[in-house]
C-alpha cells in the first residue's frame, strides 16, 4: 500500500519524533522573541504632562517555563498556543507617586478622592435658583402641597390629545415670552391667552392626573402669569383669572358644572303648587366657611349663578338675605340687589340700607354693619344682576364678586323702625370693578354655561 511504503522504518520513529519536538520548540521561541519585542516601548522622555508612555514589560516574578513547551521533553501529545498568558506589570508604590498627574482632576479634589476614575465635573454655568418654602412633589416644584398631588396614581396616564390641549396655554406663554423679549406687540397673544383661561374652566374631561401631567400648576405654568416673573407684564385681568383657576385646580376642584354641590328638590305648598328648593350638599369636601372678615380666596369678579353658589365658595353666607356676620364680630359681606331699599350705587361709593326693625330697636343684620363700621373691618361687596338696568355696575346674570368696601359712617333714615344708611367706600389699592371691556364678568364662556341649566334651574325670562 502507499502509506505502508511511505511511512518510515521502524528504526527511524524515535528520531522523527525528536524532530517534532525540536520543531515546536523552535516555533515557541519565536513566539517568545515576537512577544517581547512587541511589549518592549522605548520612547524618549517628554516634557508634555498629557504624554504619558505605559511600558509592558514582563514581569521578573514571572516563570520563563511560561514560553516553554509545558509538556516534558520526549512527550507525544500536541501543543497549542493557548497555554500562552497575557500579563500586565504592576507599578511599584515609587513609579505611582511620581506619576503625572492626570490635567482633568486635581488630586486635591474631594470628589475626585471618592472617584479617582472619574473627571472633575464642569461647573454649572446658569446660577441656582433659591426657592423660598418649597415642597418638592413627584420631583417638581411647587409652592404648596395638595393631598391629592401626592396621593394620584401616577401610573394613570391621560389621553395624548388631552395632554396636547392642556399643554397648548403653555405653547402660548412661551411665545408671549419670546416676543416681549424681542419688544414684538403682544395684544393678540393677551387676547388668545384670556380665551383659554375662561375655556379651561368649563373643560369636562380633566382629570387630576391630567392636571399634574400639563405641569400647569408649575413654578413655568400659571404662577408665570400671576407673578409675572417671566418678563411679560400681563393686563390685570388675565393674572387675576390665572390665579383664580390656578386656586381652583390647586384645591382639586375640577367639576366644571356651575351647580356642583348643590342639590335640587321640588315639593308642593299649602296650595299644591310645586316649589323648587335648592340647598348645599353636605356631603361636598369643598365648600368653604363665609365667617371670615377679608376676602380671603376670592378674587376679583369671580362670578356666581345663584347666590347659594355664593355662600358654598365663601363669599357671602346667605341663601336670601343681603346682609352676613356673626354676633358681636361684625358683618363680612353684603350683596346689592333690588329689596326696596334707598341704595345708591355710584361704584367706588355705596350708600347701603339696613333692614328695618320695630320699636326704635335695631336688626341684627343692621347691628353687624354698625359693628363692622366700629371695629373698622371691611366688608365684601356682591352685586346682583336683579339690579335695575340703569345700574352700569350690575352683571349681566347672576352675582359678581367686587371686592372690599370700608363703612365710614351712617345716618338713621327713621328712628321708628331704626332704618340705618351705611355710607360705604371701595378699599384703595384694587383692581377696577369688572363690568365692561374685555374684563367684564360674567365672561361669554360663563353666560353659555349659565344658558345651559336654566332649564334645571326653572328660570325664565
Amino acid at each position: 500500500m502507499a502509506s505502508a511504503a511511505n511511512a518510515p522504518p521502524a528504526s527511524d520513529v524515535g528520531g522523527f519524533a525528536q524532530k517534532v519536538q525540536q520543531a515546536r520548540r523552535n516555533a515557541i521561541a519565536k513566539a517568545k522573541a515576537k512577544y517581547l519585542k512587541d511589549s518592549v516601548v522605548k520612547t524618549e522622555p517628554t516634557s508634555d504632562p498629557e504624554v504619558r508612555v505605559k511600558e509592558e514589560r514582563p514581569s521578573k516574578s514571572q516563570p520563563q517555563s511560561q514560553f516553554e513547551d509545558p509538556q516534558t521533553e520526549g512527550a507525544t501529545s500536541a501543543h497549542t498556543y493557548a497555554a500562552l498568558k497575557s500579563f500586565k506589570r504592576k507599578r511599584s508604590e515609587d513609579e505611582a507617586t511620581d506619576a503625572v498627574p492626570s490635567p482633568l482632576r486635581s488630586p486635591q479634589s474631594p470628589a475626585v478622592e471618592k472617584r479617582p476614575f472619574a473627571p472633575a465635573k464642569k461647573p454649572s454655568r446658569t446660577p441656582k435658583t433659591n426657592y423660598d418654602s418649597v415642597t418638592v412633589i413627584a420631583s417638581r416644584t411647587t409652592r404648596h402641597d395638595p393631598a391629592w398631588y401626592q396621593t394620584i396614581n401616577s401610573k394613570e396616564k391621560p389621553v395624548r390629545s388631552d395632554v396636547i390641549t392642556m399643554q397648548r396655554l403653555m405653547l402660548q406663554m412661551r411665545d408671549c415670552e419670546a416676543k416681549a423679549a424681542k419688544g414684538e406687540d403682544l395684544e393678540e397673544m393677551f387676547a388668545t391667552i384670556r380665551q383659554w383661561l375662561h375655556q379651561m374652566e368649563f373643560w369636562n374631561f380633566l382629570t387630576l392626573a391630567l392636571i399634574k401631567k400639563s405641569k400647569l400648576l408649575d413654578d413655568k405654568g400659571l404662577p408665570t402669569i400671576f407673578e409675572m416673573s417671566a418678563g411679560v407684564d400681563y393686563p390685570w385681568d388675565i393674572q387675576v383669572d390665572s390665579l383664580a383657576l390656578y386656586q381652583k385646580w390647586l384645591a382639586g376642584r375640577i367639576d366644571p358644572h356651575l351647580l356642583i354641590g348643590i342639590t335640587s328638590s321640588q315639593k308642593k305648598n299649602n296650595n299644591g303648587k310645586s316649589v323648587k328648593s335648592r340647598s348645599l350638599d353636605p356631603n361636598y369636601q369643598h365648600r368653604v366657611s363665609c365667617n371670615y372678615v377679608g376676602e380671603g380666596n376670592l378674587q376679583n369678579g369671580q362670578w356666581w349663578p345663584l347666590q347659594i353658589c355664593a355662600m358654598r365658595d365663601g363669599a357671602h353666607g346667605e341663601i336670601e338675605a343681603g346682609i352676613h356676620g356673626q354676633k358681636s364680630k361684625g358683618a363680612y359681606s353684603i350683596v346689592l340687589a333690588t329689596g326696596g331699599y334707598s341704595d345708591v350705587d355710584d361704584g367706588e361709593t355705596i350708600k347701603y340700607c339696613g333692614t328695618s326693625g320695630s320699636d326704635g330697636k335695631v336688626t341684627p343684620a343692621t347691628q353687624h354693619l354698625l359693628d363692622a363700621c366700629k371695629m373698622v373691618n371691611p366688608v365684601r361687596v356682591l352685586r346682583s344682576s336683579s339690579l335695575p338696568a340703569s345700574n352700569q355696575y350690575r352683571p349681566k346674570r347672576g352675582l359678581r364678586y367686587d371686592g372690599l368696601y370700608q363703612i365710614l359712617d351712617y345716618d338713621i333714615l327713621d328712628a321708628a323702625t331704626a332704618m340705618h344708611q351705611f355710607w360705604l367706600k371701595r378699599v384703595d389699592g384694587q383692581h377696577p370693578i369688572r363690568c365692561q371691556g374685555v374684563e367684564e364678568r360674567p365672561t361669554s364662556e360663563e353666560l353659555a354655561e349659565y344658558s345651559k341649566i336654566r332649564s334645571l334651574l326653572g328660570l325664565t325670562g
